[in-house]
């Protein structure tokens, strides 16, 4: 346990140390050539303000402003943003996969080609059909089930969550289909069938159980993409978010509290689910 803990923190610690080295990269670059000294010490400023928060300033109207605790409502949305659409992506997927798993053979191959090419969907393609689809119908019935756009300090939710959720959803199916089928054609499910469990029973005791693992592994890759697609629907929905204001009011010293703030949360969410498999199956996994 000792060991699992260490390798945890240790992955922590390197990874904030690369966030900061990545931050400073433009105190590298002076024109066409490299400053290393002027790299050095963008590092250990960046450092040393990340012990003291409370004195960062960020620069808005031609004049500072206290980036706390300002920002904190900002990382607060963004993050319920980023969570909710997770989630929603997470159970839908596996609520398909479970309902596809029962169609016949052919039946799962169309839908895997359908997911392939549903996947090359770009975000702003999608976020423009979610935004027509609202204004027709608003159009044509005086309804608006959501607002589109914000302004000032304006929380929406519904539609910047679905936006978010549809392209990682259609990834986690596409996943879960090749695990599950994977999983179906191993011998146990051979065995299980012979004792008379029929393939709901199979799919959800057995099935699921094992291909957990591989499903938890692909999450973050998934979890980061999404990230990137976050940036797109903050800047295009005017949303009061981290993400977009990191965007808008860009330095080293805000990319990396922006970063920081980000990556802590979800490396240690899945550390806990890290820590929960390899103590359940004893088996090593890396986050």
């Amino acid at each position: 346990m000792k060991k699992l803990y260490s390798r945890i923190m240790l992955k922590f610690f390197l990874t904030v140390i690369g966030i900061v080295l990545i931050s400073a990269v433009p105190a590298l670059l002076d024109g066409m050539r490299l400053d290393f000294l002027s790299y050095i010490s963008s590092i250990g400023t960046l450092f040393s303000n990340l012990f003291n928060p409370d004195a960062l300033v960020y620069f808005a109207s031609d004049r500072e402003n206290p980036l706390f605790p300002m920002l904190w409502g900002k990382w607060i949305y963004t993050m319920e943003l980023l969570i909710a659409a997770f989630l929603i992506a997470f159970v839908m997927s596996l609520l398909l996969t479970y309902g596809t798993m029962l169609l016949p053979k052919k039946a799962r191959d169309k839908i895997s080609f359908v997911l392939t090419f549903m996947e090359s969907l770009p975000d702003v393609l999608i976020i423009g059909i979610f935004t027509i689809a609202v204004l027709t119908i608003y159009k044509k019935t005086n309804i608006l089930f959501f607002n589109i756009i914000t302004f000032g300090d304006e929380h929406i939710f519904v539609l910047p969550i679905v936006v978010l959720a549809v392209l990682p959803t259609l990834l986690f199916y596409r996943i879960m289909m090749h695990d599950f089928e994977d999983e179906m054609g191993k011998s146990y499910i051979d065995l299980a069938k012979a004792r008379g469990l029929n393939t709901r029973e199979i799919l959800f005791n057995h099935v699921l159980r094992n291909a957990i693992i591989s499903i938890f592994l692909h999450s973050k890759s998934i979890l980061w993409f999404m990230l990137s697609n976050l940036l797109v629907v903050e800047y295009i929905f005017n949303l009061p978010g981290l993400m977009f204001f990191m965007f808008k009011f860009y330095s080293p010293m805000i990319l990396t509290i922006g970063l920081l703030l980000i990556f802590m949360p979800i490396y240690f969410m899945q550390a806990m689910v890290q820590i929960l498999i390899e103590n359940t199956t004893k088996r090593r996994i890396e986050i």
